[in-house]
């Protein structure tokens, strides 16, 4: 792809020759002809700046000069409030695999293996939260690890004091978890509260064995199949189910990773690149092998197919309702994170870090939060980015690895994210020209 710039206009020029322009605050995508092309200004991936060009009067320049000052009414900004809505639970600090690139601790224990949350705790805990949210709010609660099945007592425990004691509320389940541990009798206990499972599979099983190793050598992905198939047997009981997969130097092997995936009839995929890697090549070869795969998604189903891809459906979802993103995710707004401790942090990559706590059981640090509550791309200084947005001001943790600050931005995330944005609007336009 090529890319140009005029303000907040950019053009993208794709691989098979077609010319779109992207209007970045009002969200509007349009074909547009050479001479409007011409006028734009050759941009990098890698920038964020806009480009300086003298307007000289000519018939595209003002075309858009005028595009660029048109005000879209029907474009809205999706602003987060801060009520807590969203709790990740780490209802355990220990794992039975060892991910080669595991960044919580090298092991899942976050350097402080904690066997099981205390429930004791933990429910008072879940009531100062609801009882701060307005009746009309639904509540979000996702389990995390550690490897979260290593305990399912405590989601069972704590999803039975929600409907015991908020039996009106809209609660959602959510689980992130590496499938190996979904026997029947968790399967049953996911169905029972209609959970949305999110399962992490790295590719084939020649891949996946190598990156997600278990302790004992046997297959790790043997059983992540076996669980996917308990769980499709009942999918209609599930929210939602998920697999998502982690890249980086030792694995980019997206496309293979999709077409391994293809096989389980699940409700999207997701691609992440490792927070934890800035191998550049790497990082380039993320980008090209994600470019494969919405090619062989686009050719085999269409925008349905490209859509199950997560990103995809994220960007699409935006355009469409020509919603504004302010902020990537809520941290420290609209979502907390409560690990195996009861020690509140705004991020699940912030546990253990004692600067990073936010608060201890039901008390919270009112003067570490205010920190967080302006809009991502305020405090992240993305204004001037064209993708800003769609992108929300990227993720506070993968910057923080590749800068040292939550608030830097980490260029190499940045070059991903405008790349798949860029490609999201190549197979938007595609798909918008067809229907």
């Amino acid at each position: 792809m090529e890319l140009r710039r005029f303000k907040d206009i950019l053009g993208v020029k794709s691989n098979e020759g077609t010319l779109l322009a992207f209007h970045g605050r009002n969200l509007e995508v349009a074909e547009i002809s050479n001479d409007a092309w011409a006028a734009l200004s050759p941009i990098e991936l890698t920038s964020s700046q806009i480009p300086r060009r003298t307007l000289d009067n000519s018939e595209p320049q003002i075309t858009l000069q005028n595009w660029e000052e048109e005000i879209n009414p029907n474009a809205r900004t999706n602003k987060i409030d801060t009520h807590v809505r969203f709790l990740t639970l780490n209802v355990t600090q220990i794992c039975n695999l060892h991910c080669n690139y595991c960044a919580a601790g090298g092991d899942g224990t976050f350097g402080d293996a904690v066997a099981k949350i205390s429930i004791e705790k933990t429910l008072p805990q879940i009531q100062f939260f609801l009882n701060r949210l307005p009746s009309q709010l639904g509540f979000n609660i996702s389990f995390l690890g550690g490897e979260p099945l290593l305990y399912p007592e405590a989601i069972e425990l704590i999803a039975k004091y929600i409907s015991e004691h908020a039996p009106q509320r809209r609660v959602n389940y959510n689980i992130i978890t590496n499938g190996t541990l979904l026997t029947e009798k968790n399967v049953e206990l996911l169905a029972r509260i209609g959970a949305t499972i999110t399962i992490s599979l790295d590719g084939p099983p020649e891949i996946n064995d190598q990156m997600r190793p278990t302790k004992n050598g046997s297959s790790s992905t043997a059983l992540v199949v076996q669980g996917l198939e308990r769980l499709l047997a009942r999918k209609s009981e599930f929210s939602h189910i998920m697999i998502h997969g982690v890249f980086d130097h030792n694995n980019i092997a997206l496309l293979k990773a999709y077409e391994f995936y293809s096989q389980f009839n699940v409700d999207s995929y997701d691609f992440s690149f490792s927070i934890s890697e800035n191998d550049l090549n790497a990082s380039q070869e993320f980008m090209r092998q994600l470019s494969l795969v919405a090619a062989q998604a686009f050719e085999k189903g269409g925008e349905s197919a490209l859509r199950k891809i997560r990103a995809f459906e994220q960007h699409f979802q935006s355009l469409d309702s020509q919603t504004r993103t302010e902020n990537y995710c809520g941290a420290g707004k609209s979502f907390l994170m409560i690990d195996a401790r009861n020690q509140i942090s705004t991020c699940p990559w912030d546990v253990n870090l004692k600067n990073e706590q936010v608060g201890q059981g039901i008390e919270l640090n009112q003067k570490s939060l205010e920190a967080y509550q302006k809009p991502l791309i305020d405090l992240n200084n993305c204004n001037n980015c064209w993708a800003r947005f769609l992108c929300g001001g990227g993720c506070m943790a993968a910057h923080k690895h590749g800068s040292g600050y939550k608030n830097i931005k980490n260029t190499q995330f940045c070059e991903r994210t405008r790349y798949l944005v860029a490609l999201a609007l190549v197979y938007y336009q595609k798909c918008r020209a067809a229907s």
